[in-house]
């Protein structure tokens, strides 16, 4: 039976109600479509992330144990933020120590992921740096590119969610002791020269004596590990006679007593007479001294370097991109890596200030020669142990064995003129750092062998201890 020319119409040509219906059919099954969407836009987002603190730190001049703070929090807001996405990943709440994270995401809503640990991560990098302009602008340019690219709807879930979550992280920062070491008695070096004393050419105060107030993370306590690692050589002295230097200024010449001291601060001593190009720039690669300065007739100049924490996390990124590591993958990594240098830092702290121990350039120029420098500039605080040697073995502990064995050229220093370095693995990288430490003139041997092995500890420590993965 054919058709009628009136039922033919109705066919080919649908009522205007038809298409009102229609079309709000389509935007409510593509609102619905695009509220569950979970997309990622960047897996690498965190890299640029880090180097938003790091050019904070730089910039407030601050040290590496207060720079490892920063690190080891936003890191912290970044994987709870995206961790209930995964399917793998384990909370950090129960874990690390006082942190009770009850929040959760609307699941229902679409979220675009890099944004969230964006988000989480810079929100919480602002409220701990003290220059903020640096990270503020990095956060400005970065949602600039999110907006343009995501619908209004996700743009802002993804945005509130990161941020909430940050204010909950920023809050448990805030009760791990730091700001009740700010602004307390400073550290008064003991008048003897058995101990540790300001160095020059700086002369500066101890660096953050009271580090070992800080809340660690999955270590019990600061000074957990202490029994275990090895006292130092005894360093006993008697004053012999009174001396004159190449400038005309008076000073006591000291006798040691201890053979054991004497090889360590003799070795030293010849490695810095001895250095050939290689181990000079081995040396100055693993500065990391955001606080180092130079003199320069009556003007002294600050030199601007990364920290020890950016350092290691720029070449666990390095890894990152080269692996192709997913976004998940990158922030259980950093999270885990920031976390056992933040515990690195604290312990070593502990020891150093307990044990308040000579560094080579007061014990040289005692002993040896009154007008003798390191090739770098030494920090201000104890030597023992040697706290590089703590965090770079950490790292290497708990890089190694999340990720195994990789690889890959280090360029964390490129962008301070001292170029690049190639490595087999994270412990080839963990061993050069620690040996810059001899060639530079900044301590002695038993303090980084010593230091490695605390190091060491600690990684093993978080490695078991932490949990982030469900198998």
């Amino acid at each position: 039976m054919k058709s009628s020319p009136e039922s033919m119409k109705i066919t080919k040509f649908k009522s205007p109600l038809y298409w009102v219906i229609a079309i709000i059919a389509v935007f409510t099954f593509s609102s619905c479509s695009e509220s569950k969407s979970k997309v990622i836009l960047n897996h690498d987002v965190l890299s640029e992330c880090n180097l938003a603190i790091q050019n904070a730190i730089v910039l407030d001049a601050t040290n590496p144990p207060v720079g490892s703070r920063r690190y080891f929090y936003a890191s912290v807001a970044a994987y709870q933020a995206i961790q209930p996405f995964s399917g793998d990943l384990l909370s950090l709440s129960g874990q690390l120590k006082d942190l009770e994270f009850n929040a959760s995401p609307d699941t229902s809503k679409g979220y675009c992921l890099d944004l969230v640990a964006l988000a989480a991560y810079t929100s919480t990098a602002k409220a701990l740096v003290w220059k903020e302009d640096s990270v503020v602008a990095f956060r400005n340019r970065k949602l600039e590119y999110y907006k343009s690219e995501l619908s209004n709807q996700v743009y802002q879930n993804s945005l509130s969610w990161g941020d909430s979550v940050s204010s909950l992280i920023v809050k448990w920062a805030k009760k791990d002791s730091f700001n009740e070491t700010r602004g307390v008695d400073l550290y008064l070096a003991k008048n003897d020269a058995h101990y540790w004393q300001p160095t020059p050419t700086e002369y500066m105060q101890a660096l953050e004596p009271n580090w070992k107030k800080i809340r660690p993370t999955l270590i019990p306590s600061a000074n957990y590990f202490r029994n275990t690692l090895p006292k130092p050589a005894d360093y006993k002295i008697q004053p012999i006679s009174k001396s004159v230097d190449s400038e005309g200024n008076e000073f006591i010449k000291y006798k040691s007593l201890n053979p054991e001291f004497d090889k360590l601060m003799i070795e030293v001593y010849n490695e810095s007479k001895n250095l050939d190009s290689n181990k000079i720039r081995i040396a100055r690669y693993w500065d990391d001294n955001p606080n180092s300065t130079f003199h320069y007739g009556h003007a002294t100049i600050k030199v601007l370097k990364v920290s020890p924490v950016g350092h290691w996390l720029s070449m666990f990124s390095t890894v990152a991109r080269n692996k192709k590591y997913s976004l998940f993958e990158s922030v259980e990594g950093m999270v885990r890596l920031s976390a056992a240098i933040f515990d690195g830092f604290i312990a070593a702290w502990d020891a150093k200030y307990h044990y308040e121990y000579v560094r080579p350039v007061n014990a040289i120029r005692m002993h040896m020669d009154s007008s003798w420098l390191p090739l770098i500039e030494t920090p201000a605080f104890p030597e023992y142990p040697s706290a590089h040697s703590v965090i770079s073995s950490a790292a290497a502990t708990v890089l190694t064995h999340m990720f195994g064995e990789y690889e890959f050229t280090d360029s964390a220093e490129m962008e301070f003129g001292l170029g690049t370095r190639h490595f087999k693995n994270f412990r080839s990288a963990s061993d050069e750092a620690c040996l810059s430490r001899l060639y530079g003139g900044i301590h002695f041997r038993e303090g980084i062998e010593n230091g490695k092995f605390l190091g060491n500890a600690i990684g093993e420590h978080h490695i078991k201890s932490l949990k982030t993965r469900k198998k």
